[in-house]
């Protein structure tokens, strides 16, 4: 039975849960503001938090496409249409939750609307209603305000303690009673919470007798606040029915709702209670003067509203808060100056200019600084405070060759040298000649020079003028900088600050010493020639002198530098470093080799490397030789063919393969091109004219014996093709699909092994092709594409056509 009762329970949970689940066919895309309102109202959507409206609308059975969809309709919602929908029919919360979520659903801002970029100026005061670290709610965690009335749904913590103990919690009915046990019912609706208290207290003597005689104490608490429901109308941002806690004032519902809108007064915020106005609430007294005696206890059915403002003004320019400010009959400007914190430290206060609208104009009303308190503003004024204009009335300026340059005043610096006197000239000062820059009385510039000596001695003085700048100058600004150069067979070679008395050797200790291959026996010294008086051009450029250093002895120790001196060291003729060649590939000892001297051949590396493997191919070796011109793109095809296929041979993993290697390898390749040799031929004839000379930097590549040879370029399908003897070059087209239809076949050419190039040669009309060996690469070029003839040429060619005929036809008819 406790089995078919679990089943049982289960199958109507999931059945619950599958009703609960189940979507809603409504498209949310397709609904009007009007009915999105309706459908949150009907869902009990209202005035949640975002977390909250989503839990919420998943139980009334909307998908999370459904919800997405409605946060995003919500969010381009205009809400002051939709004002008689009201926004606010929520739920009743307890003691413990929030009656006013904090995180408030972000339809949009809360005052949004004062973020339009097209608007400059905002109404003062908006920052609170679009603060989110504002909340203005109201703390349930303090002790009942004594003037609080309780009102149905208030539940009352009724604790009776000494000789009798006894705790009760009782909620006031909707006829605002509590129901005491053993006693009845006790009104308490409409009492404050200390009249509430007392007349508890005497009911309960009844029961309780030892209340009157002070043995028995009675302690009455509120610990749960009832929900009141108050309507916000006028010109509110979110207007409309809000539920709210029982303890919350004024500033809670408009905070609530979003505030004042764009229109909405901040100065006349009227609270209506029972058909009668309460209360009128200034904003302007809370943000300026804390004042909340009128920031009143809401009650169920209470409606704020919120007139249009009546005169409302822009103050900008030179004061600390630029905004809109609402004006009050009695209020003048000096008032709202007050209000924005008064003048920036930069104001100009004499006059105040202000624009106003006439009637049939606008206006300017220059208002003097002491008349402020008296002038009234109409609506629509705009407050303009100028700033101070940015000149200087007694300003004198110095910098350039002094310690303490800048601004100083006239009044108590009124000469020259007064001013050097505290401006301090450097040491460094050029003192012949100082400027005054100063504008004459119809603001041209002139310059006015001085002695920098005469002034500081007091033989000479200047008197100042407002806006007077004097500049000194140092010694080494007046002219260019000395230097001296040293290059060759030192350390450290370059540019070095010229210094007195600098010789050679002082240099060269600058320069971080010789190399170990330097000469002292022969060091140049080339001076520029600095003849300021001559008066004929001389064919000299410079002055060369070689002086030795390599004996302690010699006075060319001596030899002092001047500016502009360049240093030559040169390298010993009799020092020679290493020099390198490398072979690589079929060699028995492949590597690096230094050479003996410089008659070292070809086939000297090859007999030092322990000479060719059994299957190397001397006919296919190839010499890359360092080279300082640019690489033909031949010759990198030529390089990354060779090398890719030695590497491959060898054993050597390149990288890369295919097409990208001759964009790498001729990059990386920059300086060396091949050079067409024929290894066999040196190998017999060691000595020959074609057993060069090894230089640094060669190397030496020799392949595997070749079997294949390749096409490239112009031709169907270039591919590579087995070599046997006697192949021709026609036979090696034919194997790759013949000429393609762009070739120029007259520009074939073939590269052997070694570098060798070889092109076809036509002669009476007979095209004779080059052989074909193994390893051959045969390229054929495509042609040119031919351009076509532009209109104005055609044109062209026909007139000039059409002229000669005509020539023609006139020389016939001559004839006849």
């Amino acid at each position: 039975m406790k089995r078919f009762l679990l089943c049982l329970m289960l199958l109507l949970g999931a059945f619950q849960y599958r009703l609960v689940a189940q979507n809603l066919p409504i498209n949310i895309e397709t609904l009007t503001d009007q009915q999105i309102m309706g459908l949150m109202t009907q869902y009990q959507l209202v005035g949640l938090s975002e977390l909250e409206l989503e839990m919420k609308a998943r139980e009334k059975g909307l998908s999370m496409d459904q919800i997405n969809q409605l946060k995003k309709r919500m969010a381009l919602m205009d809400f002051s249409s939709v004002k008689e929908m009201g926004m606010g029919a929520g739920k009743s919360l307890s003691n413990e939750e929030n009656f006013m979520p904090r995180n408030r659903i972000k339809t949009r801002s809360v005052a949004s609307f004062y973020r339009d970029t097209t608007q400059k100026y905002f109404p003062f005061g908006y920052e609170i209603f679009e603060n989110e670290e504002l909340s203005f709610e109201p703390n349930i965690n303090i002790a009942t305000p004594q003037n609080y009335i309780i009102g149905a749904n208030d539940q009352l913590s009724i604790d009776v303690f000494g000789i009798s103990d006894n705790t009760k919690k009782l909620t006031v009915s909707a006829d605002g009673v509590i129901r005491y046990p053993n006693y009845g019912p006790i009104k308490v609706a409409g009492l404050t919470i200390e009249d509430a208290k007392a007349k508890i207290k005497t009911s309960l003597t009844k029961i309780y007798p030892g209340i009157a005689s002070g043995s028995v104490n009675v302690q009455v608490a509120l610990t749960k606040l009832r929900s009141i429901r108050v309507t916000l109308i006028g010109e509110v941002y979110r207007p409309g029915n809000f539920e709210l806690s029982s303890l919350s004032t004024i500033m809670n519902a408009l905070y609530a709702s979003g505030g004042p809108n764009k229109i909405g007064s901040f100065r006349d915020i009227e609270l209506v209670r029972n058909g009668k106005t309460v209360a009128h609430f200034d904003l302007y007294n809370f943000l300026l003067k804390s004042d909340l005696t009128k920031n009143l206890l809401l009650a169920d059915g209470d409606v704020i509203r919120i007139s249009p403002y009546t005169r409302r003004i822009i103050l900008t320019g030179a004061v600390k808060k630029q905004a809109l400010f609402d004006v009050k009959d009695n209020e003048t400007a000096a008032d709202i100056i007050q209000y924005a914190g008064g003048f920036a430290d930069h104001a100009l206060k004499e006059w105040i200019r202000v624009y106003r609208m006439g009637q049939r104009n606008k206006e300017i009303v220059s208002v003097p600084y002491s008349q402020l308190n008296q002038f009234k503003l109409n609506s629509g004024d705009t407050l303009v405070i100028d700033s101070l204009a940015n000149t200087y009335a007694n300003r004198v300026m110095i910098g350039g060759a002094v310690y303490y340059g800048g601004a100083y005043s006239i009044a108590q610096i009124p000469t020259l040298k007064a001013l050097l006197e505290i401006a301090k000239p450097r040491e460094d000062v050029f003192v012949e000649r100082g400027i005054i820059k100063r504008l004459k009385k119809d603001f041209t510039p002139e310059i006015i020079s001085f002695n920098v000596n005469d002034i500081v001695a007091g033989k000479n003085n200047i008197d100042l003028q407002r806006e007077d700048s004097v500049q000194l100058f140092r010694i080494n600004e007046l002219r260019e900088k000395f230097y001296v150069t040293i290059n060759g067979e030192v350390n450290k070679p370059g540019i070095i600050a010229f210094a007195e008395n600098t010789r050679v050797q002082d240099l060269v200790l600058m320069a971080g010493g010789y190399k170990d291959g330097a000469s002292l026996q022969r060091i140049e010294v080339s001076r520029r020639i600095r003849q300021q008086g001559a008066s004929k051009d001389s064919a000299l450029y410079s002055v060369i002198k070689t002086i030795d250093l390599s004996s302690a002895n010699n006075q060319d120790l001596d030899f002092v530098l001047q500016p502009f001196d360049m240093v030559s060291v040169r390298k010993s003729p009799l020092y020679k470093e290493q020099i390198n060649v490398g072979i690589e590939g079929e060699i028995v000892f492949p590597g690096n080799y230094t050479l003996s001297g410089n008659t070292e051949r070809i086939s000297d590396l090859v007999k030092r490397a322990g000479g060719l493997k059994q299957n190397g191919f001397a006919g296919g070796a190839l010499l890359i030789r360092k080279t300082y011109r640019d690489i033909s793109e031949t010759d990198a095809t030529l390089i990354s063919n060779k090398t890719n296929l030695i590497n491959r041979q060898s054993g050597i993993n390149t990288g890369s393969n295919g097409a990208a290697d001759s964009t790498a390898l001729a990059a990386a390749n920059k300086e060396q091109k091949p050079v067409g040799i024929r290894l066999d031929e040196i190998l017999a004839n060691p000595g020959s004219a074609e057993d060069l000379f090894l230089l640094e930097g060669d190397i030496l590549k020799i392949p595997r014996q070749l079997q294949t040879i390749q096409t490239f370029g112009a031709v169907n399908v270039p591919k590579q093709i087995v070599y046997y003897e006697g192949i021709r070059f026609k036979d090696a087209l034919r194997e790759s699909g013949r000429f393609s239809m762009n070739a120029s076949r007259k520009n074939s050419y073939v590269i052997y092994p070694n570098g060798q190039v070889r092109k076809t040669h036509n002669f009476l009309f007979v095209r004779f092709y080059p052989s074909i060996k193994p390893g051959t690469e045969i390229y054929v070029p495509a042609q040119k594409p031919k351009g076509k003839l532009s209109t104005g040429e055609v044109i062209g060619v026909v007139s000039s056509l059409t002229s000669l005929v005509s020539i023609l036809v006139l020389l016939i008819n001559s004839q006849k």
